[in-house]
């Protein structure tokens, strides 16, 4: 009898030993389990979360960046400098090509940059496609050509190439004007639409310029005869009237409020051109940062 009550102790402690066991490996399972689960969900979550930075007035003011923004984005790169989550710039600044603003960026923030991870005002006319193969005038300043064939159209006429081909149109500096015998003016073809890509230097040559090829309905070396309604397209990039520099107040964008006094002197309805579906520039803008995923090119 002490023997089969020795047997059964041994095997109520046996018994225990493996329910306890059974406990500690279920709990390390559920344990195991859960951190995977959350992990799983972490990444889920963070393959869906970006970041998109406006430039001028919150990460830069001119060519000084702001110290916040430095410190912003070194805790956003790991040991190996590339990005945690992905992260766009965006800016309305448009007088430059995307190549030359992420290398500026990089070099400000201390953090590389790709071409890739830039949009600027003008980058959704990669997807206004019906205006690629149209005439186009194109103003603002910098490299205004090479900015133009880069989002795509096939047919661009600077500010300077008209005023070269017709040298009375700009008149207003007198260092400028033909000094003894009047050049002919050259053939160029009849402009389709206007592509505003950001602030012109002189001011007098591009609304003058703009304003004869839109009363003469794109050829501004004919005489009016009659104002055409609608007029051709103007394609506006930037419609911000401030911006933040390393001034103390913002600056001023008057392009815009320039040209619609002017063409009020003219009796033209400025219509500012967008879309076939009167969506706007801004909101392209957001239709174009949803697809920049499957536009790697952009």
């Amino acid at each position: 009898m002490a023997e089969i009550f020795s047997r059964w102790n041994m095997f109520r402690v046996g018994w225990r030993g493996v329910k306890l066991s059974r406990k500690v490996t279920h709990a390390a399972v559920s344990a195991q389990t859960q951190r995977r689960y959350s992990t799983d969900v972490c990444e889920q979550e963070c393959s869906l979360f970006g970041l998109l930075f406006d430039i001028d007035g919150v990460l830069v003011r001119g060519r000084t960046p702001i110290p916040a923004a430095k410190q912003c984005f070194r805790n956003l790169v790991d040991g190996d400098g590339k990005y945690k989550v992905p992260v766009v710039f965006v800016t309305n600044a448009g007088n430059s090509l995307r190549e030359t603003k992420a290398e500026q960026l990089s070099h400000l923030l201390e953090v590389e940059v790709s071409a890739d991870q830039v949009v600027l005002s003008h980058s959704p006319l990669r997807v206004f496609t019906q205006f690629h193969d149209l005439c186009v005038l194109v103003s603002g300043q910098g490299p205004v050509l090479e900015v133009a064939h880069n989002v795509g159209f096939k047919n661009v006429v600077t500010i300077d190439m008209l005023r070269e081909a017709n040298p009375l149109l700009d008149v207003v500096d007198h260092n400028r004007r033909p000094k003894d015998t009047i050049p002919p003016s050259k053939d160029l073809p009849p402009i389709d639409a206007v592509v505003l890509f950001g602030e012109p230097i002189r001011w007098e040559t591009n609304l003058q310029l703009i304003t004869d090829v839109l009363l003469t309905n794109g050829r501004p070396g004919n005489p009016v005869t009659s104002l055409h309604y609608p007029h051709i397209p103007v394609l506006a990039c930037n419609m911000d009237l401030l911006w933040m520099a390393e001034a103390k107040n913002p600056r001023s964008i008057l392009q815009y409020i320039q040209i619609k006094k002017y063409y009020r002197l003219h009796n033209i309805t400025v219509l500012l051109y967008f879309s076939s579906n009167k969506c706007s520039l801004g909101e392209q803008k957001i239709l174009f940062l949803r697809n920049i995923k499957n536009r790697p090119n952009y």
